[in-house]
């Protein structure tokens, strides 16, 4: 078989960067896998899901990754400089897969579809390698890759969501809510991972996405939903402030709990002072001063939930509190 190459090899080691179609690939390739071959197999299993999925994914897009692979001394590959020809072994299970076997296994499933498509693969091909060099690459490739912060994975869904979609109105609101001065988290979020005193969209999402669904939010216009969660943060910080804990607004999950009473603080607040202005949020959340944050230290679903429960006593405590006194 011969195909049209790029040689970047150096070194002792060959580096052929070429294309081939799935169907014509695929045979030529084998998968050493530990639980196979103990002796020489360094491959994990394959995940069946993953392989679908990828296939699913071929039907409109493509997946820009070389596929790695390794030719056996019993099947070498040769290289004409003059024409730009690799040639290879035809031989099935002569290209020793390093990496990629998902992408290869996705191809050939999207491509076996009736009038599925027959997907052209980047194919980077290794020459010279021992098997302790193959095992190398496989954990170099495998180790070192850093895969992108969820955090950032949300932020660049502002290129992708749908106009005035929860998505896109709850990135709308990290952005200028840490954008506008009057806003208690102006400064403090941040699409990256920067730690203590920063919010990320991680935390921000939970909280935020389920009052955006929820009844009291969903009619509003943007700039009522925008008003209100502003406001709402404003009752909550000042009471952090006055408690000598300001941080906690940018904690996770004093941020998840506190949004998680939001229908029933709105409720409070609409019962006790007939609106939404800061000052009635601020008036409703002096429930705070009244929460043992020594107690809740944790950062799990547990601790959330707590927190949430005692937010909640603190909040009817509170209610029945303060109607009993205003009737008399």
């Amino acid at each position: 078989m011969q195909l049209r190459a790029f040689d970047l090899s150096r070194a002792k080691t060959g580096f052929f960067l070429t294309a081939l179609d799935a169907l014509t690939l695929f045979p030529l390739c084998r998968v050493e896998r530990v639980a196979t071959n103990p002796e020489e197999g360094f491959q994990r299993q394959l995940d069946a899901p993953r392989a679908k999925r990828i296939a699913k994914y071929l039907e409109d897009r493509v997946i820009p990754g070389a596929i790695v692979l390794s030719t056996q001394d019993a099947h070498p590959a040769t290289f004409d400089h003059k024409t730009g020809t690799l040639t290879l072994s035809d031989s099935p299970g002569s290209l020793l897969v390093i990496d990629g076997q998902h992408r290869l296994y996705g191809a050939k499933i999207a491509a076996d579809v009736p009038g599925g498509p027959n997907t052209m693969l980047p194919v980077c091909i290794l020459t010279g390698l021992s098997l302790a060099d193959e095992v190398q690459y496989f954990i170099d490739i495998n180790s070192t890759a850093k895969g992108v912060p969820k955090t950032l994975r949300i932020e660049l869904t502002k290129f992708l969501v749908s106009q005035d979609s929860i998505e896109d109105i709850r990135l709308r609101l990290f952005k200028e809510l840490n954008a506008e001065a009057d806003s208690p988290l102006c400064g403090k979020l941040s699409a990256e991972q920067k730690g203590p005193g920063y919010l990320s969209h991680v935390p921000f999402e939970i909280a935020i996405n389920k009052i955006l669904a929820g009844d009291l939010l969903k009619d509003l216009e943007y700039p009522q939903k925008k008003a209100l969660i502003k406001n709402y943060l404003h009752g909550v910080y000042a009471n952090l402030l006055e408690a000598g804990l300001p941080q906690k607004l940018t904690q996770s999950a004093f941020f998840q709990a506190i949004f998680r009473v939001f229908d029933k603080a709105c409720d409070s607040a609409l019962l006790l002072r007939k609106n939404f202005k800061p000052e009635s949020f601020e008036y409703v959340f002096e429930a705070l001063l009244r929460v043992n944050f020594e107690y809740h230290t944790g950062t799990n679903d547990e601790a959330i939930n707590n927190l949430e429960r005692d937010l909640i006593d603190k909040l009817d405590l509170d209610k029945k509190s303060k109607i009993s006194n205003d009737l008399f």
